[in-house]
């Protein structure tokens, strides 16, 4: 079987590449402003998609925002144990197009990678899932497993409706585990599994001094500028190693485990790789040693400044600002609380104000970090299927990153399995220019997850 449904896969791939193409035509970017007729148009193809492959009960599910959610459903038998399959159609802006060697929203085949925005994060995954479980329907019928699915139209600008969808249709989703086909792989052919994730959060801020801009000369001295007292409130959130200053703050964090940290070893990681797949400028010094790097990217916290602005650097001119903002972002690991945390954040930059500038401060939705039990058999079964498509023997790692949904698929659906799977790559520039998605890795992700709905029965 496992032969046929491999054969099968790749005689298929021209069509699940031209599938992912018209996909990424469609320039789904879930953010207020920008166009959200074509997160609807997203919605719609994909809707569409699993109309036309013969699925059942297709439907939209709708958040606050409006963007929708697609649900179908292939379902076999109640004996049968059933997998809910999560991906999102929604995408990030192009970012600097001059940058792109491609239109971002043309998807170009270039040697062995298709470039383009969503072809690794996440468009790769709802095709991953379709043509994995067109497979699985071919080779076992009604002896496979039932699989639901639920593509997210607004992954990307936070998931604020998403709760709420899952709230609302917790029987519908009802399932023994999820797949979320949302992360990457280690390195390309280098299949993984993650298990642990950051959470995040973030602050806004704006210290002001006066009603309006000022003339420097007449006026600077005696008024605090706001631009310097804001990157003093900011210097004081870490050392100069990067280490958070805040209180307490870390009193939650959950260590890795010896055998946790010996995976991270295993995997050869090194701080020349970090820094070639990060472009890191030689003249850097890291904030930590090179054994300490993935150890800290996912067990660890860190603070951000995300956005920044005094006055306008294209219309600079003597003028004392009367105000300054900037964007903090937090990210935090596993044990840690993104409410708590944030509000000490909120609190410890209100206490870090100087000459008693005018302040305010707004927090933004936050995620809290993930993690998931390996020692369930779906894990077992996974790790073999994905050593079986790749050809190589599948990692457990971390990521730094966050998906909101593995949380909320927990607290909504019980402690079931939670498998995060992907097939982003370093290579990949997921909200970058020049996004794109490794093929042969595309090709390895579909047999992957057919091999392993097949191993349930």
């Amino acid at each position: 079987m496992v032969s046929d449904i491999e054969k099968r896969i790749h005689e298929g791939m021209p069509g699940y590449i031209e599938a992912l193409k018209r996909l990424v035509r469609i320039p789904s970017i879930s953010f207020d402003n920008f166009d959200q007729k074509y997160v609807l148009d997203s919605a719609e193809a994909v809707k569409a998609m699993f109309t036309e492959a013969g699925y059942t009960n297709v439907q939209f599910l709708l958040p606050p925002s409006g963007r929708p959610t697609v649900y179908a459903e292939s379902l076999t038998s109640p004996e049968n144990p059933t997998i809910l399959l999560y991906a999102h159609h929604d995408v990030q802006p192009p970012m600097r197009e001059h940058l792109w060697d491609t239109k971002p929203f043309e998807p170009e085949i270039r040697g062995d990678r298709i470039y383009g925005r969503g072809t690794s994060d996440d468009k790769a995954g709802i095709i991953t899932h379709v043509a994995a479980c067109e497979q699985v329907r071919k080779a076992l019928g009604d002896k496979g497993p039932n699989l639901k699915f639920i593509i997210e139209g607004e992954e990307e600008s936070g998931s604020a409706g998403f709760a709420e969808i899952l709230a609302k249709n917790a029987e519908l989703l009802k399932c023994d585990a999820v797949i979320i086909a949302d992360l990457g792989n280690f390195a390309k052919g280098t299949p993984s599994i993650t298990t642990t994730l950051r959470g995040m959060s973030a602050v806004n801020v704006t210290v002001k001094s006066a009603k309006a801009p000022l003339h420097s000369g007449s006026w600077s001295g005696p008024i605090p500028d706001p631009g310097q007292a804001l990157c003093r409130m900011i210097s004081a959130l870490t050392d100069k190693d990067g280490n958070i200053a805040i209180p307490h703050f870390e009193d939650g964090i959950v260590k890795p485990t010896p055998e946790e940290l010996e995976s991270y070893g295993s995997l050869g990681y090194s701080e020349e790789t970090f820094r070639k797949e990060g472009g890191v400028l030689d003249c850097v010094k890291l904030n930590v040693p090179g054994d300490k790097i993935l150890e800290t990217l996912w067990r660890r916290p860190s603070i951000v400044v995300t956005a920044m602005e005094v006055g306008s650097r294209t219309n600079a001119g003597n003028v004392l600002q009367d105000s300054a903002y900037a964007r903090i972002g937090i990210r935090l690991a596993p044990g840690m609380d993104a409410d708590a945390c944030t509000q000490m954040l909120v609190e410890f930059l209100q206490q870090s104000v100087p000459n008693g500038l005018e302040c305010s401060i707004t927090a933004e939705d936050g995620a809290n970090p993930f993690t998931t039990d390996i020692a369930h058999p779906f894990f077992k079964k996974m790790s073999e299927a994905m050593a079986e498509a790749y050809g190589q023997p599948t990692k457990f790692i971390g990521c730094g990153a966050s998906i909101p949904g593995a949380e909320l698929f927990r607290s909504t659906l019980g402690d079931i399995p939670i498998l995060m799977t992907g097939l982003e790559d370093p290579e990949c520039a997921a909200h970058g220019e020049n996004e794109s998605l490794y093929l042969p890795d595309f090709e390895h992700g579909i047999v992957a997850e057919a091999l392993f709905f097949a191993s349930l029965t």
